[in-house]
């Protein structure tokens, strides 16, 4: 499977003290990505909510920081789906500045519906994410 590339610039708003990126920010980054890399896929978090009543929401994540990001670099998230299961999906979401490689994330979403149980992921909605 190809991964999905999705540009970030880095503003002053997301760095510390320190002058780099505040580690809670990849998070943000990451989200932007999945957003944009389901949109990619012709599916929108909002649509399915509001057609559906359902979403995905992050399970669980983990992340290993391997280098920092500036105030002012073009950074690139890129979202690959490693595993896709009745009612969750886990993705892999790396961090680049350019070739070299910043963050490494592995991101375990699951579908929901409106009482915050889980619910299977229907097979056109699989096709569509694999």
């Amino acid at each position: 499977m190809t991964s999905h590339k999705t540009d970030i610039r880095v503003y002053y708003e997301d760095t510390d003290a320190g002058g780099i990126v505040y580690y809670a920010n990849y998070l943000k980054f990451a989200e932007r990505a999945r957003s944009e890399w389901l949109r990619s896929k012709g599916v929108e978090n909002q649509k399915l909510a509001e057609q559906e009543g359902i979403y995905f929401v992050v399970k669980s994540c983990s992340i290993d920081y391997l280098r920092p990001a500036q105030l002012d670099d073009m950074i690139c998230v890129h979202t690959k789906v490693d595993e896709i299961k009745s009612a969750s999906i886990t993705l892999n979401q790396d961090i680049y500045r350019g070739d070299e490689k910043l963050v490494s994330m592995a991101v375990k979403l699951c579908l929901i519906n409106e009482a915050k149980r889980p619910v299977k992921i229907s097979n056109e909605l699989k096709e569509k994410l694999a």
